[in-house]
């Protein structure tokens, strides 16, 4: 009867090893599977992750260039209206012109419009001329250049002046400081004389003469 229960004990520890054995090799494969699984799982999100956000990224540069876009779109609307209002301001005013181009907004005033023959102070009533240029440029911050021009024929004004190239320059300045003291940043304006340098018309003529002394003023398009 010993030896029965010795073979009987020894056959059931035998057989209750092999019984934990299966369900513990199953539970190792089945955690095995499930790291690989989390794994690859976690390998396929990043990849998607950066996938998205490489696509944030493009639509982010896509948005910032639409605003850009739109913003310049603005810009350009708002000069055009500039442009139209003086226009339609010296519309009556035989001895100016008014030219809207892609880079700039061009106009020209024959000098004695604003100043009197052989002199760089502004007349009386230049202010009906230059008025609707400030209102139009108080709505845009566009650079200004303000150029002045001379025929050939020497300076005149008992010696104030050196040169045409001086009178030229003069005009201009005084022309931006009519503006700066209207209100408009000092910053964007600048100043240019070209004499006789820059003629529109040939100066033998009298008509061409008068073409040549001339004011222009270039509001520079952004």
């Amino acid at each position: 009867m010993r030896n029965w229960r010795q073979d009987a004990g020894g056959e059931g520890d035998v057989r209750l090893a092999d019984l934990w054995m299966v369900p513990y090799a199953d539970l190792m494969t089945t955690m095995v599977i499930l790291f690989l699984g989390f794994y690859g799982y976690s390998q396929l999100f990043q990849k998607k992750r950066v996938e998205f956000e490489k696509t944030v990224a493009e639509i982010q540069k896509e948005l910032a260039v639409d605003r850009e876009d739109h913003k310049k779109i603005q810009i350009r609307e708002k000069e055009s209206d500039a442009a139209e209002k003086i226009m339609a301001a010296l519309a009556q005013k035989k001895e100016t012109k008014v030219m809207l181009t892609a880079q700039r907004i061009r106009v020209t005033f024959a000098s004695p419009m604003l100043f009197n023959s052989g002199s760089a102070e502004l007349k009386k009533g230049a202010e009906t001329v230059l008025d609707p240029i400030v209102k139009a440029l108080e709505e845009i911050p566009n650079a200004v250049n303000v150029e002045g021009h001379t025929d050939n024929d020497p300076v005149s004004g008992r010696g104030l002046y050196k040169s045409n190239f001086e009178l030229s320059a003069l005009r201009a300045s005084r022309v931006i400081e009519y503006f700066i003291g209207r209100g408009l940043d000092p910053g964007r304006f600048s100043a240019y004389g070209y004499g006789e340098h820059q003629p529109l018309a040939d100066n033998a003529t009298e008509d061409g003469r008068a073409k040549n002394r001339r004011i222009e003023l270039f509001v520079v398009r952004q």
